[in-house]
């Protein structure tokens, strides 16, 4: 995790009143929105992760209470307008460093849609915080109850790109995508595939493991 301040952005929140302007700019150490079509340079966030004194963090925790705006801008994105939107929800935590008597805070905010599988389930769109093809395959597999075994992952990636069915979102800390489809087409595919025998079902019953995938396997770039 050598410099890895380097691969943090920045969240940026006015607050105007008639008597008063309050600014506030915390570390954005992770975040997971989607392009609006309308009106440009404006989008939806998903996720934001942001560092910073006991002030600054309630202050940014009352603005998503709010359904305030905030700027956010990072390494390979360019400065753009985001909103939580209502019903988001916020985790607070500590961190503690060497050679500082007080923490910092930690606040992590979600939108609905990201919180919910089950918003995803029913609504022919997923928000998925990796791009790798693993955690895609076991991710909808599980939130859409498809049965299959994690050999399948590659072949699915496939037909996801041929379908134009993903579309990479933007991202500090991470690498997200939108897939969009619901189950009765995912399993379309899957018929076929079998069928075609681009993917083999297994030789034996029994119960199917799959690989566990951790959060830094996600969120922590290699180095």
């Amino acid at each position: 995790m050598k410099n890895a301040h380097l691969r943090f952005g920045w969240l940026t929140y006015v607050k105007s009143t008639e008597k008063t302007t309050t600014s506030i700019k915390l570390r954005l150490d992770r975040f997971i929105g989607e392009v609006l079509p309308d009106p440009p340079r404006q989008a939806k966030a998903h996720l934001i992760s942001v560092i910073g004194g006991d002030t600054q963090v309630a202050a940014v925790s009352a603005a998503i209470s709010l359904g305030d705006r905030f700027m956010v801008e990072g390494p390979g994105l360019q400065p753009i307008r985001v909103c939580l939107e209502r019903n988001a929800q916020c985790f607070k935590g500590s961190v503690q460093l060497a050679g500082r008597k007080k923490p910092l805070r930690h606040l992590i905010g979600l939108s609905e849609e990201f919180a919910s599988s089950n918003v995803s389930a029913g609504s022919g769109r997923t928000l998925l915080a990796s791009s790798e093809n693993r955690f895609i395959w076991a991710s909808l597999a599980h939130i859409h109850g498809i049965p299959g075994t994690p050999d399948w992952a590659d072949w699915f990636a496939g037909e996801l790109e041929t379908h134009k069915a993903i579309i990479r979102t933007l991202g500090i800390g991470c690498a997200p995508v939108l897939v969009k489809g619901e189950k009765e087409q995912f399993l379309s595919w899957l018929s076929w595939g079998v069928e075609s025998g681009a993917v083999s079902l297994p030789a034996e019953t029994g119960s199917i493991r799959w690989p566990g995938l951790s959060l830094q396997d996600l969120f922590l770039p290699a180095d």
